[in-house]
């Protein structure tokens, strides 16, 4: 038998298998295959400061959360993860150095305060991408507790001015890209990466097309 991974030959016990709920569940892996991948996820657990990982051999959650990876082209993708215990209620894009970090800091610390003082079942996931820079915050319930959840997810919101688009902005696209296009679509009220991402998801000719003309204009 061979590891899936490099092809090694190994030999009777010293065969490792991917963990339930990662990439390689069930695969055939060496020693090193199976514990050097780095983490792919990693998650908290209510008030417990303990990390539980999650890498593409590896699974320290016991299956209750399994990763999943999701490719944006042939070189770039992200991690997210999917449970059969847990409901995701909210997510959020972590960038080094931006300034919505705080504000995300902020919101972290609030909803964890609400959902222990209500008795929540809660996890907290940190899932990595191809951009070192770049990770996503994702925020899991048991799925009984989903309705309450929200209305506290509500409230730290509202507290910490969670919707103003000046944290959104420059993740994606600069400022300068944001204001361009908000030009070319008045009607698309361009305020925040979010909005530049949906409307070339929908609208990239005509996008081509403006830019186009604007510069001859120019």
């Amino acid at each position: 038998m061979k590891c899936y991974l490099c092809e090694r030959k190994l030999e009777k016990g010293e065969i490792y298998y991917g963990d339930s709920g990662t990439i390689y569940e069930d695969k055939p892996l060496c020693e090193s295959c199976y514990y050097e991948d780095g983490p792919a996820a990693v998650i908290y657990f209510g008030k417990d400061n303990d990390p539980y990982t999650i890498s593409s051999t590896r699974n320290e959650t016991d299956g209750i959360f399994r990763v999943k990876w999701i490719r944006t082209d042939p070189w770039r993708g992200y991690y997210t993860v999917e449970s059969d215990e847990y409901s995701l209620v909210n997510t959020a894009e972590l960038l080094a150095y931006h300034q919505g970090e705080e504000m995300l800091a902020e919101f972290d610390k609030m909803i964890r305060e609400l959902f222990d003082e209500y008795g929540i079942d809660y996890a907290r996931v940190f899932c990595r991408s191809s951009n070192v820079f770049f990770q996503n915050y994702e925020i899991f319930v048991k799925k009984d507790q989903v309705p309450l959840s929200y209305l506290l997810i509500m409230k730290a919101k509202k507290e910490v001015d969670y919707d103003n688009p000046k944290w959104y902005k420059e993740i994606i696209f600069d400022e300068k890209t944001l204001e361009t296009l908000g030009k070319l679509f008045p009607e698309r009220r361009i305020e925040t990466d979010y909005d530049a991402v949906e409307l070339v998801e929908k609208c990239y000719d005509d996008i081509l097309r403006r830019l186009s003309e604007y510069k001859e204009r120019d």
